[in-house]
C-alpha cells in the first residue's frame, strides 16, 4: 500500500504536536524541581519531534512539484536539517543523563542550534509560497519553533556557566514557544493539505467557501 504525501505531512506535524508536548512537560517538570525529573520525557518529546520531521520532509519530498518547487525545496532541506536538531537534543540530554552532563548539555545546545536553523529554512520556504490561506500561519508556527530553539540554546549556555535557575527559566519557555508553533503548524499544514487537494474551491483569507475534505466534513460560511 502507497502512502500518501498527504498523510505523511499530516502525520509527522502531529507528532511536532506530541513530541513538543511531552518536551514542554518535561522540561516544567525539570525547571520546577531543580533536578533530572523530567529528562526522560524530554528525551522522548525531542525523539518524537525528530520522527515528526522526517516524515513531513518524506512527505513533501512525495508532493513536490515544479510549480513549488523552491520553496518546497527549502522546506524540505529545513525538516532534516530540524530532524538532525531534534536528534542531537535527545542524545546529548541522554550523555547527560547518564553522568556526562558538560558534554552533554553542549551537544544539547548545539541540536538546539540546528533545530532553529531547519525551522528559519521552513519559514522562509513558507515565506516563497504563493498567497494562500495556510501561509501566514505557517511562516508564523515555524518562525515560533525557530525563536524557540534559538532560546533553548540560550537557556543551556546559562546552565553551562552554573546559571541553572535562570537558564531552566528560558528553556521552559523555550519549550513553551515551541509547542505554540507546533499548534499553529497544524492548522496551517492543515489547510495547505485542503488546498493542495480542492485549491479551485479554497478562497484566501476572506473568501466564502471553505470545504475540510480531508476531515470528512465541509464549513461553508453564509
Amino acid at each position: 500500500m502507497t502512502i500518501r504525501g498527504e498523510d505523511l505531512l499530516i502525520s509527522g506535524t502531529w507528532l511536532l504536536v506530541v513530541g513538543s508536548l511531552i518536551d514542554t512537560i518535561g522540561q516544567t517538570q525539570q525547571t520546577f524541581t531543580h533536578s533530572d525529573l523530567g529528562k526522560d520525557l524530554i528525551i522522548k518529546g525531542n525523539g518524537i519531534e525528530a520522527c515528526g520531521n522526517s516524515l513531513q520532509a518524506i512527505g513533501r519530498t512525495k508532493l513536490l512539484t515544479s510549480e513549488r518547487e523552491l520553496p518546497q525545496i527549502y522546506t524540505i532541506f529545513g525538516n532534516w536539517i530540524e530532524a538532525a536538531g531534534n536528534t542531537t537534543n535527545s542524545v546529548g540530554v541522554s550523555i547527560d543523563m547518564n553522568g556526562a552532563e558538560g558534554e552533554g548539555i553542549k551537544l544539547d545546545t548545539l541540536g538546539s542550534g540546528v533545530q532553529g536553523l531547519g525551522a528559519a529554512f521552513e519559514a522562509i520556504g513558507a515565506a516563497l509560497e504563493e498567497d494562500s490561506s495556510y501561509r501566514t500561519l505557517a511562516i508564523t508556527g515555524n518562525s515560533f519553533v525557530s525563536l524557540g530553539s534559538f532560546l533553548g540554546a540560550i537557556g543551556n549556555i546559562y546552565v553551562i556557566n552554573e546559571k541553572n535557575e535562570i537558564g531552566d527559566q528560558i528553556l521552559l519557555v523555550s519549550s513553551l514557544i515551541q509547542f505554540i508553533g507546533a499548534v499553529l503548524l497544524i492548522n496551517a499544514i492543515t489547510q495547505e493539505v485542503e488546498y493542495m487537494e480542492h485549491g479551485e474551491n479554497l478562497k484566501n483569507g476572506n473568501g466564502d467557501s471553505y470545504p475540510y475534505s480531508y476531515n470528512n466534513y465541509s464549513l461553508t460560511k453564509p
